[in-house]
Parts: structure tokens; sequence; C-alpha cells
């Protein structure tokens, strides 16, 4: 598979959230995704200015999780896959 930038990555999550696909969305946050090849991010403005909130925070900490996973430290990917601690708040208003 081809590697993909950032900006195309986070676009195509965004469209996929704005079009309520699912299943898509969960491909896209996936380790079979070929994002995964290109682990280098630095994620949390760019997640901030196109994804809103809670994908913001979730998006980056997968994206942090995917580098964690690439430096064979995978007790950080571990403590970055957990509940980011916003969702809780936003599952709350949803309600």
């Amino acid at each position: 598979m081809a590697h993909i930038n950032l900006n195309q990555y986070l676009s195509q999550l965004c469209n996929a959230i704005e079009n309520r696909e699912g299943a898509y969305c969960a491909e896209l946050l996936s380790f079979k995704h070929p994002h995964v090849a290109n682990p280098n991010y630095s994620p949390e403005e760019k997640c901030q200015n196109i994804l809103e909130p809670p994908y913001d925070e979730m998006t980056a900490a997968h994206l942090r999780c995917c580098l964690a996973v690439a430096n064979h430290d995978f007790v950080e990917a571990y403590k970055l896959q957990t509940v980011p601690q916003s969702l809780p708040a936003h599952k709350e208003e949803n309600w």
C-alpha cells in the first residue's frame, strides 16, 4: 500500500465521520491502514484544526500510539489507546 500523508489521512477520517461511515472510520483507525507505515506524525495541532472534539483527541492519541508501536514502546502504546479524558464528558452530553 502507498504511504499517506497526515493531511490526506485526517481529511479521509473527517469525511468518514461527517458521512457517518462507521466501518470506514474503523478501517482508518486500524493498524492495517497505510497511515501506520509513516508514524512520525506530530498530530495534535493538525487534528485540532481538522477534526471536531472528541475525534481530534482520539485520533491524536491513536497516531501517538502508532509511533509508540513503531518504537517498540508497547506500554506507552497501551496507555495511549485507553479512553481519552474528554470522551466520558461527551458521552454524558450526548445522552
